[in-house]
């Protein structure tokens, strides 16, 4: 199974035909081993973790979180065990200190503590927040931008010793995603347009000479995925061998996600007819998802229309294609 935009697990025995097997509201939908999924409620007015067994649709209360509600700003791991989010304080100049914090084996942390500044972002391609934890829990990637537009750096820290392993500028423009390919090997798109890689004992390294967005990995770490912009009016989801090799490249098309070890679904790109944008022609027209999702297979370079049953398609209640990004 596979679990697209937090909101809708899918039967992907057939990546090309797939069955929608849950659909969320106002929760967030995590895929658990075997045949379970971990969710968030409220419950008492405090945010809770729930495991449900998809087969006998029994439901046990896993842990209760810190935070109120999901923000974007906080994240956490499946048993409840880890959580990172952030807190603010006025400071005396009238802005805001923010603070983020781990909390770790019954313990409430703070990592590290910003000026969060004014301002904020603009446009389809712009930011994209980090806060990841590492698939064994021992590290935790996180990008300044979630809680401060006015701040670049990508960080990473030890969950063990709460070390800090990682400050890494991006030149003034914030990051756009990141990925963790295996448990101690983090990868993310810089907002100088290279795609960067952090590993323990080699520290942050160049991977790729391109402008990347949201990179994903697939489930066993032998692949990377994201939107290539070398030309904004062309996105184009690119897939690349981890260990090295050729680079596979897709048509129009974004927002790539892994639903089997080897298929990836993608968001085909058609014009943007949405009469929102206006320039003096000859100019470059932007593109927008145009409903179709599409199943590229790095095994035999197939790449096909996904067919969803009638009602089943990762669409929102207005219409708008919000896949593939895949969770769990």
């Amino acid at each position: 199974m596979a679990v697209v935009a937090g909101q809708f697990i899918y039967d992907v025995a057939d990546p090309i035909n797939p069955r929608l097997v849950c659909r969320s509201a106002n929760t967030y939908i995590r895929l658990l081993d075997g045949n379970a999924i971990a969710y968030t409620t409220v419950a008492a007015g405090h945010l809770v973790i729930v495991r449900r067994d998809l087969t006998t649709g029994a439901e046990s209360r896993i842990a209760q979180l810190r935070v109120d509600s999901p923000p974007y700003s906080a994240s956490w791991t499946s048993d409840g065990s880890l959580e990172v989010y952030a807190t603010s304080v006025p400071s005396a100049d009238g802005r805001w200190l923010v603070s983020v914090r781990l909390w770790s084996n019954g313990a409430d942390n703070v990592l590290y503590t910003i000026d969060a500044g004014p301002g904020g972002f603009a446009g389809r391609w712009s930011a994209h927040f980090i806060l990841e934890f590492s698939p064994d829990h021992a590290y935790l990637a996180i990008s300044d931008t979630n809680f401060s537009p006015q701040n670049y750096n990508v960080r990473i820290f030890s969950v063990i010793d709460l070390s800090q392993k990682l400050v890494s500028g991006t030149q003034g423009l914030a990051a756009a995603g990141g990925t963790w390919v295996a448990k101690d090997r983090f990868v993310w798109a810089a907002g100088s347009g290279t795609l960067m890689q952090w590993t323990p004992t080699k520290g942050a390294t160049l991977l790729r000479s391109e402008r990347w967005f949201t990179p994903t990995s697939s489930s066993d770490g032998r692949w990377l995925a994201g939107t290539l912009l070398t030309d904004q009016s062309n996105p184009r989801v690119v897939i690349v061998p981890v260990a090295g090799g050729g680079t596979l490249t897709t048509g129009l098309g974004s927002s790539p996600g892994f639903v089997t070890p080897t298929v990836v679904w993608y968001a085909e790109e058609g014009p943007d007819t949405s009469g929102g944008f206006t320039c003096s022609e000859p100019c470059a027209h932007p593109t927008t998802p145009n409903g179709t999702v599409r199943a590229f297979d790095v095994a035999d370079g197939s790449d096909q229309v996904v067919r969803f049953r009638l009602g089943e398609a990762p669409t929102t209640a207005e219409g708008y294609t919000v896949c593939c990004t895949t969770l769990g």
